[in-house]
């Protein structure tokens, strides 16, 4: 009984999602901080962790061009229209028929990949020699295989989606670095090296195994079916043709700044990731959960002509989002160096590693805002079935981060990567939020702007309390172990985050009233959050 409630639960509101979905990746980032800890503790930044990072790159390629376009802007408005029209036998048929399409190009593609490896790899990381190199290559060709399994749990993922169950689709993404946290424990001390590649295997396997059982509850029934002929199929692969260019931008982005950095010194592929790591958890956590939960929504009322609805969701999921991120933000900037003593501070990786990570993540940080609307505002498009703008201004995005890698690169070393980075999310942000306002109208822009203004005032004074703050705490405790680390830190950030709150309600910033009932219901124990839908919400504050 208490599985079937689990498989069957379902989510009505989208902070009743956004809280299932971020609790669920705060758990997973958790986990994947604990995974990098483990990681650095065991390798250092050096030269195997380096090969295994660059052995992602191909795959992660394939899974964000292949699988997260098809799932974000095409399988979701397609099954969606289908539950719309109470046709599940045909939402099932449409399941069926997409999976075995694209599982069936997933699994060529992963071969070729595999075959490939050594020729690629010499271009995704050029300043590899001898044994790296071979290293990078053997961990590639295992984990080539990964994006099969995981392309496979992304389409059972977006039904779910759909269908508006997302507890075990959020789960998933935990039992993913449970597997690999698992290869490190103990794969690595079985097998060697390797043993980091299966444990990705591993974790993707239980990405789907988690998620697989809760469609079927629903009633979906596996099967082969080959699907190119269908025209739901054909508009899926035409719908994913746009969202892939950007994200093949994207991503082809991502590969050239690890060949870049492949030829800084040694670690700097690893200093550059794991900073990136960092500073996407709080993305993972918040801007990817309010984006996926408000995305149903959003093609609801497309779905009905409501085109004001879109812009209103859009707009309040906006503004809920920044409120979240900017002292996030500003802890990562200000206290850079003790968070990243905390999460990664310890076995091989030294104090040298630790401070060019700090400062790769303060530069990071700056395009969180950019990074977190993008999400929000690229489903916006998806809801209107308008993926070719997304695709343009990511495009043009990528090129001017590679610009500015290039050119700073040189006098800031791998620093320059994560500020490149953030100059492309900002650009990106500002001209596709530009471009929703010509399309949906700007009617709900004077409250977005204004919970800005607000926001940054209360973000002013937290900058200055945590910056008073960290020294005087500092000079009590020992700053050579964790907990002292971790106390200067953590009662810093405490006094920054109250003086955030404290200002954010003298100002009457309606979100951050939102965020305090949020929690004060979970605390009730109260499954029904408020506000009970975006169109409930007044926007006159």
């Amino acid at each position: 009984m208490m599985l079937k409630r689990l498989f069957n639960h379902t989510s009505e509101t989208i902070t009743a999602a956004a809280v299932v979905l971020g609790g669920a990746a705060l758990m997973s980032r958790i986990l994947g901080l604990l995974r990098d800890r483990l990681l650095t503790y065991t390798f250092g930044a050096g030269p195997t962790l380096d090969a295994y990072y660059v052995a992602f790159k191909v795959p992660d390629l394939l899974y964000n061009l292949l699988i997260l376009g098809a799932l974000s802007s095409a399988f979701i408005p397609i099954f969606s229209e289908y539950l719309a029209k109470k046709d599940t036998d045909g939402a099932w048929n449409f399941m069926n028929k997409s999976i075995s399409t694209m599982g069936s190009i997933f699994l060529l593609l992963a071969i070729a990949c595999s075959v490939f490896a050594p020729w690629y790899t010499h271009l995704t990381a050029p300043g590899f020699v001898g044994a790296q190199f071979n290293l990078a290559v053997l961990l590639t060709r295992i984990m080539c295989f990964s994006p099969v399994l995981m392309g496979l749990s992304a389409a059972v993922g977006g039904a779910l989606q759909s269908l508006k169950k997302f507890l075990l689709y959020a789960l998933a993404p935990v039992l993913y670095n449970v597997g690999i946290i698992v290869g490190i424990l103990i794969f690595v001390p079985l097998f060697g090296t390797v043993g980091l590649a299966l444990g990705v295997l591993l974790g993707a396997l239980m990405h789907l195994g988690i998620q697989l059982p809760a469609l079927i509850s629903s009633g979906f029934k596996p099967a082969w079916s080959w699907g190119w002929k269908d025209k739901n199929v054909r508009e899926m692969f035409m719908l994913m043709g746009p969202r892939t260019i950007a994200l093949a931008a994207v991503q082809i982005n991502l590969v050239v700044i690890t060949a870049l950095a492949s030829k800084l010194p040694v670690g700097s592929v690893s200093i550059f990731t794991l900073a990136d790591n960092i500073q996407s958890m709080p993305e993972g956590v918040i801007a990817v959960s309010f984006a996926v939960a408000a995305f149903p929504l959003m093609t609801h009322f497309a779905a009905e002509g409501n085109p004001d609805g879109v812009a209103k969701t859009i707009n309040q999921t906006m503004r809920t989002v920044l409120t979240w991120m900017l002292p996030i933000c500003i802890l990562f900037v200000v206290l850079r160096t003790e968070w990243v003593r905390i999460i990664l501070g310890a076995g091989k990786f030294d104090w040298a590693a630790t401070v060019a990570t700090a400062d790769t993540l303060a530069l990071f940080a700056i395009g969180l805002f950019g990074q977190a609307a993008v999400h929000v505002l690229a489903r916006g498009f998806y809801a209107i079935k308008d993926t070719r703008t997304p695709a343009t201004v990511a495009i043009a995005a990528t090129v001017i981060g590679l610009g500015s890698a290039l050119w700073l690169m040189g006098p800031l070393g791998v620093r320059g990567l994560g500020l490149a980075a953030s100059i492309e999310s900002i650009i990106n942000a500002l001209v596709l939020y530009a471009l929703l306002i010509r399309r949906l109208g700007s009617t709900y822009v004077a409250d977005t702007l204004k919970t800005i203004y607000k926001i940054s005032i209360a973000g002013l004074v937290m900058a200055l309390l945590v910056q008073g703050l960290k020294e005087p705490i500092g000079t009590y405790v020992n700053m050579q172990t964790f907990f002292g680390v971790l106390i200067k830190a953590g009662g810093a950030s405490l006094g920054g985050l109250i003086g955030f709150v404290a200002i954010a309600l003298l100002l009457r910033v309606p979100e951050m009233y939102e965020i305090l009932e949020m929690f004060k219901t979970r605390l009730r124990g109260v499954t029904k959050l408020l506000p009970a839908d975006v169109t409930d919400i007044d926007s006159s504050h």
